[in-house]
């Protein structure tokens, strides 16, 4: 176990240099001390079983094994959705001190998440449903169904295998552990939680209703703005790919060299 621990510190180590070697290309730019920060608490967090314990999530032996092999697609997911948080809220520094919409679910991870799922150029409606002021309105139709999900999170004995196993794939799964606490203490109602966030809005002063509508609006750009998030997220996905691809190769040249004797 000891063992395995410092290996897994010195991987952590090396693929942290060797993301400071990567070179920058002009049409992927990637903040690579942000990179390196998220890529260090997602290999740690991302394949840790305690990390989903601590949130309620319930673990049986299956979803032990599922963590095991699915370990880099995990920590691939979690980089995406940490890097995308950490994006939005540069965009808006002020974000991360809005407060939350609900006890445990923030502000600023209610509009990351929306911002993310609203990555397509299909009408959002956000602006119409916020006027509204009314989450069960026809105007808010759209946005509810990128508002939480009706299910709870933290399945538990309730929930088949592959439920569980799709929990932890999810956006605030992976940036807000009190945001997942908080979804199911109000029965996982998506309803609820656009009611809340409606309100949290509401509270704001124009300009800073005014910044957060222009990233969630309909209009081409808040669309851009939201592709450009996208794909910069994307791309330093790729970029922690490349790192390990080179630790792996660096590592497989090293055991070759040990073993001719060079």
């Amino acid at each position: 176990m000891i063992k395995s621990t410092a290996k897994s510190l010195i991987t952590l180590v090396v693929i942290s240099s060797v993301l400071l070697l990567i070179p920058m290309k002009s049409d992927a730019q990637v903040n690579m001390n942000r990179l390196i920060q998220v890529a260090k608490s997602c290999q740690k967090e991302a394949p840790s079983i305690k990390y989903y314990q601590k949130m309620g999530i319930g673990i049986d032996i299956n979803t032990i094994n599922y963590i095991q092999n699915e370990k880099i697609e995990l920590i691939r997911n979690c980089i995406n959705y940490r890097y995308h948080y950490s994006l939005v809220v540069s965009k808006f520094p002020w974000l991360s001190s809005s407060g939350q919409i609900m006890p445990g679910y923030l502000g600023s991870v209610a509009v990351g998440s929306l911002v993310f799922w609203l990555q397509g150029k299909t009408p959002t409606s956000v602006l119409d449903c916020i006027s509204s002021q009314n989450a069960a309105s026809q105007q808010c139709s759209l946005t509810k169904n990128f508002m939480g999900y009706d299910q709870e999170l933290r399945c538990f004995d309730r929930c088949l295998d592959s439920r569980s196993h799709q929990v932890l794939g999810l956006y605030e799964v992976h940036v807000c552990p009190s945001c997942v606490v908080a979804h199911d203490e109000v029965s996982g109602s998506q309803l609820e939680i656009l009611q809340a966030f409606i309100k949290w809005f509401l509270k704001l002063d124009q300009a800073k209703r005014r910044e957060i509508l222009s990233i969630l609006a309909d209009n081409s750009k808040a669309y851009n703005l939201r592709l450009l998030i996208k794909n910069e997220s994307g791309s330093a996905v790729k970029k922690y790919r490349e790192a390990v691809q080179r630790v792996e190769k660096q590592e497989q040249e090293r055991r070759r060299r040990e073993l001719l004797g060079n």
